[in-house]
């Protein structure tokens, strides 16, 4: 394979990736390969992997990229972001695409089980802990001591479900940069051989 069909296979994987995104990274290695020269192509093409694989391990660091640009904005980094970063991760981490399919959609399918259990835990609780809470008011006027026993138990129940839901909320986040920080590792140990610096 020649450097232009080289470029030209990197421009088709790199299709999806945004215009300004997408020409920074072909001009990068369109430079890269030409300072390598006749001679040295063939081992700067090994070196970079196939176009396949060198694409995928570009769309892996933009999406950290952006996950964690979500990150330093006041709203936080949104879960749509954490994902992508993750899919996108585990696709460049794993030799074989479909294993990386299986890998990276097991995780995510993982990934949401769990946060789904703890927001319907906490939910459940904020839900007990009115429940309790309204019952004691109610009780106020039968039973002094009952209605302040099933209060503060109401009190208790809903702070931890108030609490649980905020931990998820953070847990959500934490995890999902995580789990891509630790497949872009895997990649970058298995063989990325160059940092393009995005």
């Amino acid at each position: 394979m020649n450097m232009q069909d080289y470029i030209n296979e990197l421009k088709i994987h790199l299709s999806k990736l945004p215009d300004d995104d997408r020409e920074d990274a072909i001009s990068y290695y369109f430079e890269y390969l030409a300072e390598a020269g006749p001679d040295g192509m063939a081992e700067a093409m090994e070196k970079l992997g196939t176009p396949a694989e060198l694409a995928a391990g570009i769309r892996a660091d933009q999406a950290m990229q952006d996950f964690q640009e979500g990150s330093g904005s006041g709203k936080g980094p949104g879960v749509g972001k954490g994902v992508k970063a993750v899919w996108y991760a585990g696709l460049a981490a794993v030799p074989r695409t479909a294993l990386a399919v299986f890998v990276s959609i097991i995780i995510i399918i993982v990934f949401f089980a769990v946060m789904i259990t703890l927001f319907a835990v906490a939910v459940g609780l904020l839900g007990g802990g009115i429940v309790a809470l309204v019952g004691g008011c109610w009780l106020l006027f039968m039973d002094g001591a009952t209605a302040m026993f099933y209060a503060g138990c109401g009190l208790a129940v809903g702070g931890a479900g108030f609490f649980l839901f905020r931990f998820a909320i953070w847990c959500s986040k934490h995890l999902l940069y995580t789990i891509a920080d630790v497949f872009n590792g895997i990649r970058r140990k298995r063989g990325s051989k160059i940092d393009r610096g995005i």
